[in-house]
């Protein structure tokens, strides 16, 4: 679970984690840098100039925590990810940079990063390719990103996408308990 910028961990484990399957490993890690109300995961909102070395950075933090966790669990059966806005940034940049290690992936009011390194991860061998990875892209009515386009270009061209706008009313509490 990768939270929204200005959220903690606290935050999503405590509105999600009671909601996983039995035998399912919850993990949420907090993002870096601090924010007003919690922790952003890059130091910038400037959506179309990304800071690489952030990017990659965070992206680098989460698999050494799903690598190393706390409980000797390092060989999970699968692996989703749910991100939220700036979370979902970080988990699509999990599947471009690691997609073998990734099986599926939520993201709610998101964005894909626009950066050309990460953009030659896209272009890799079948073998780790994103292409069969199913994605459920969820948009609230009205919420439009600055990167919108690319992301829904780099969705329909590299996963499985499937697209879901809501209206309905669980959208305030998927947004505001972890935003």
């Amino acid at each position: 679970m990768f939270h929204d910028a200005g959220s903690t961990v606290e935050t999503a484990a405590e509105h999600y984690f009671a909601y996983l399957p039995e035998a399912t490993t919850g993990l949420a890690v907090q993002a870096g840098f601090d924010a007003t109300f919690g922790h952003s995961w890059f130091s910038t909102n400037d959506y179309q100039h990304a800071n690489f070395p952030e990017v990659i950075s965070a992206a680098h933090r989460v698999f050494d925590a799903i690598d190393e966790d706390e409980y000797g669990t390092s060989n999970y059966a699968n692996i989703q990810l749910l991100g939220v806005g700036q979370g979902a940034a970080i988990a699509t940049t999990l599947l471009r940079v690691r997609p073998e290690a990734i099986n599926s992936l939520v993201g709610l009011n998101g964005y894909v990063i626009d950066n050309a390194m990460l953009g030659a991860l896209d272009n890799s061998s079948s073998e780790t390719s994103t292409d069969d990875t199913p994605i459920l892209w969820i948009t609230t009515e009205g919420a439009e990103h600055p990167s919108t386009e690319f992301t829904h270009n780099w969705l329909t061209t590299h996963t499985r996408w499937i697209d879901a706008e809501t209206t309905s009313a669980i959208t305030p509490f998927l947004t505001q308990n972890v935003s």
